[in-house]
Formats: C-alpha cells, sequence, structure tokens
C-alpha cells in the first residue's frame, strides 16, 4: 500500500473533490445537454477510480505532473462551480 506516499493520497483528494463536484453540481436555469451529461457522468467513473484504489491498495504512485494536472482541472472546475458545460465553453 503507498499510504505513506505523499503525491498519491494528495491525487486520490483531489480526484475526490473533482467527484464531488461533479455529482453534486445543480444545474438550476442551465439547459440540458446530453453530451455534456455523458462526459460528466464519465469523469466521475475515471476520477472516482482513484480514491477507490488508494483506499484498497491498488493504486501506484502518481507522478508529479498528473498530481499538478488533477490540481489544475479541480481549480478551474471549482471557479466554474462544478459547471462542466462552462469549462468546456472556457476552454474552447
Amino acid at each position: 500500500m503507498v499510504a505513506n506516499d505523499i503525491f498519491a493520497l494528495l491525487n486520490a483528494l483531489i480526484c475526490l473533490v473533482i467527484v464531488i463536484t461533479l455529482m453534486f453540481y445543480q444545474r438550476e436555469d442551465a439547459r440540458h445537454r446530453p453530451a455534456i451529461s455523458l462526459l460528466a457522468y464519465l469523469m466521475v467513473l475515471t476520477w472516482a477510480s482513484v480514491p477507490l484504489r488508494f483506499l484498497f491498495g491498488l493504486h501506484t504512485s502518481p507522478h508529479w505532473p498528473i498530481v499538478a494536472g488533477n490540481l489544475i482541472f479541480c481549480a478551474l472546475l471549482l471557479r466554474h462551480k462544478g459547471n462542466l458545460a462552462r469549462l468546456v465553453d472556457f476552454l474552447r
């Protein structure tokens, strides 16, 4: 198990924040975009595996660029309050 690896723990926590942000996004007045919903669903499935693998000791130690990329994406997602459609439009 890589519990003593700070990069693995940090990456698992960042991925957990991404997953929680995407899962609890409230659409309110925004229109429904099926492609963005599918993208959000696939992203939740992908990023949810990281903390689960960390908890069960199956996660290998990530390199610092992966942790930095996840941190940047997490900051962008939090900046847009979990609205993935606005984030995609912002990155275009």
